[in-house]
């Protein structure tokens, strides 16, 4: 996935290419079994994935930049 990310000169692709790192992240910590069930899993997984989608994202474009 994070293959074309240096590849790219483009602003607005290189972030969509972090987030949609950061979605695969997320979905894989979504699928993850928790002492939580149902409707409660599911609330607190949305309130996690929507705050901390953009700081993941950030973290993973912050990772990559060349030095």
């Amino acid at each position: 996935m994070l293959e074309n990310y240096l590849s790219t000169e483009n602003k607005e692709t290189r972030r969509l290419i972090a987030v949609r790192a950061a979605l695969e992240i997320i979905q894989s910590s979504v699928s993850a079994s928790t002492g939580y069930t149902g409707k409660e899993k599911l609330d607190r997984d949305i309130i996690h994935a929507s705050e901390k989608v953009g700081v993941l994202a950030d973290a993973i474009q912050a990772a990559l930049e060349v030095k």
